[in-house]
């Protein structure tokens, strides 16, 4: 089979990490096909945050739990209050993907952050596509100090991430519907 086609296939959420840092020349690869993903009309509305300070992704989980407690819901009340609790999976790298106020930004950097995501499992990585993070920039005057800290350009704001690093786990192969593909010839 092609090694892209099964860098795609074989792709899985990963959401438990060992605690060993990514080799700086990987980071560097999956970086470099971020900025290869299509954009609209080449735009390249995306800028890339990349966190490996275990002190930060502590802070960004904080706010998150912070804004899920706000919620009330059941649901979020157990998440925000579990002292484990990370957005984040505990992963050792986290990319945060912001896109401008370009219509299409969104679009620009969900490409960026599949490119991503596929390019870590080509190179033997676990990564996982995120975006229940971003309500750590709920608030915003939090918001506008998190952005500070991140060097998160005026303009942008964070669409996604992506967690990298080396699986703690192997999940199953998920069955996939068939019936979502019709033809028209």
């Amino acid at each position: 089979m092609n090694e892209t086609i099964n860098s795609m296939l074989t792709r899985r959420s990963i959401r438990s990490y060992k605690t060993t840092q990514i080799a700086e020349r990987d980071l560097n690869w999956i970086l470099e096909a971020a900025i290869y993903a299509a954009t609209s009309r080449n735009l390249q509305s995306w800028d890339f945050t990349v966190i490996q300070n275990n002190d930060m992704l502590k802070k960004l989980s904080k706010a998150a739990a912070d804004t899920l407690r706000k919620m009330g819901d059941a649901r979020s009340l157990e998440k925000a209050n579990d002292p484990d609790f990370s957005p984040f999976y505990h992963a050792p790298t986290v990319i945060i993907v912001s896109g401008n106020d370009n219509r299409n930004a969104r679009i620009d950097c969900a490409n960026a952050t599949q490119n991503m995501c596929v390019a870590a499992n080509a190179l033997g990585l676990g990564s996982c596509y995120l975006a229940s993070f971003t309500q750590a920039f709920d608030d915003p005057a939090v918001a506008a100090t998190l952005m500070k800290e991140l060097g998160i350009p005026d303009g942008y704001k964070p669409q996604f991430a992506v967690s990298l690093g080396y699986a703690n786990e192997k999940p199953a192969t998920p069955e996939r519907r068939r019936d979502v593909i019709h033809f028209v010839k």
